[in-house]
């Protein structure tokens, strides 16, 4: 009898899921390892839909049905009075990363995913490789594939000095129930992508499916994400608790002190249009994080392979981490199954196939975002974009093709 080939996935998010189950559909054995203990549906929040997602999705077996994300026809900016700008027909779908990561989840056995299991080390071999876990446990394979996050253990041991850029502004982020917004605010932002330019900034906000996926109106929820410069010694202050604790880069939500909350509302109310204005102003905690973006120089480390964030970290401006991470997966399915039984041969081709296509991404976002740092961190080649021109870029649509809401129809119809 034959023996499959046995590949360990280092990280349960959606990355590790999609590559488990490609894997999985090609005739190998698989099993993925999470740290978390809890449900990760709780992460994320508002993303857009491709049509390169909904294909690696269906290839696995993945059923999404009509409530699939919200429709939304266009992409408008909106001037500090309220008034429309521009407008550029952008037809596409919102939906939760939670959605996607439950759809996935479910899609792959329980008895390959182990949770509560935390990577100490990496031991390759000429023929494989073994994982070795903090509890002590060793699990040997033909195949590792790190696809654990942009603070990934795998790469940290394969590159140590590659980590993530600050890229020299902040985000702040927040969801609102679609019933606590006033009306001005809900006829401006649904069916729409939002765009408000205060000077050296950036403010989008969209409409996006409710708790528990709930698509029906009245009961949906908008999501804003607003990018504001900070220089980087200012991150201390950002990012310390009331308690006096540094938190990083990131920082628990509840933790935000209440007066950066308080000057976050009222900077919203002197220089946001009114309808987004109040998505911030009605937001009760609102989020916040430091953009960086990451580049590694290499993929592959003889039988071990990076994917999803652990190799590239794009800023949120493509909003693609998810299909790529997802065509990661997909491109490492096809040149194993391309090259049966020479795995370094497969490995050598998706290395250079997806490490041209994450720097293209990273290069891209990092063009949407000139113009958002402060000029300490700016990079010097950076030419701002005039924001007509980022709206019609925003989301890499030469790199991730958008679902028109007609074909998402279709898909729903045919899959029901």
């Amino acid at each position: 009898m034959t023996v499959r080939p046995h590949a360990l996935v280092i990280g349960g998010s959606v990355g590790g899921l999609f590559a488990a189950s490609l894997l999985r559909g090609i005739g190998w054995k698989v099993t993925v390892f999470e740290r978390s203990t809890g449900d990760l549906a709780g992460r994320g929040a508002g993303i857009g839909i491709s049509q390169e997602l909904l294909g690696v999705m269906r290839r696995i077996g993945a059923r999404f049905d009509a409530s699939i994300g919200v429709p939304i026809r266009s992409f408008i900016r909106l001037d500090a009075a309220g008034r429309t700008l521009f407008e550029h027909p952008r037809p596409m779908a919102s939906s939760a990363w939670a959605r996607v990561y439950r759809t996935v989840r479910d899609a792959l056995p329980d008895e390959d995913y182990r949770a509560g299991m935390t990577l100490a080390r990496v031991e390759p071999s000429a023929t494989g490789v073994t994982a070795h876990f903090a509890d002590g446990t060793p699990v040997a394979g033909d195949l590792l594939i790190g696809a654990d996050g942009s603070l990934s253990t795998v790469r940290r041991q394969f590159l140590p000095a590659v980590e993530p850029r600050y890229a020299g502004y902040i985000a702040w982020r927040g969801l609102i129930e679609e019933q606590a917004l006033p009306a001005t605010s809900h006829a401006a932002i649904f069916e729409h992508i939002v765009f408000s330019f205060p000077a050296g900034e950036m403010m989008l906000a969209m409409p996006v499916p409710g708790a528990g996926d709930d698509m029906r109106p009245g009961h949906r929820r908008c999501y804003f994400i607003w990018y504001r410069p900070a220089e980087a010694h200012a991150l201390r202050d950002l990012f310390t608790d009331a308690a006096g604790r540094h938190h990083g880069v990131s920082i628990p939500p509840p933790l935000i002190r209440p007066a950066l909350v308080a000057a976050l509302k009222e900077d919203a109310q002197r220089r946001l249009a009114p309808p987004v204005a109040e998505l911030v102003t009605r937001t009760a905690q609102p989020l916040l994080q430091a953009i960086t973006d990451l580049e590694s120089p290499s993929l592959v480390f003889g039988r071990v392979a990076l994917l999803g964030d652990a190799a590239f970290i794009a800023r949120p401006h493509v909003a693609g981490g998810i299909t790529k991470a997802a065509l990661d997966a997909e491109c490492l399915a096809e040149a194993l199954a391309a090259t049966p039984g020479d795995i370094g041969a497969a490995l050598a081709r998706y290395g250079e196939r997806q490490h041209d296509f994450g720097s293209r991404l990273v290069a891209h976002a990092r063009r949407l975002g000139a113009g958002l740092a402060t000029p300490e961190t700016e990079t010097p080649a950076a030419v701002p974009l005039a924001p007509e021109q980022i709206m019609c870029e925003y989301g890499a649509p030469h790199l991730l093709h958008e679902v028109d809401t007609v074909s998402l129809g279709a898909t729903a119809a045919a899959q029901s």
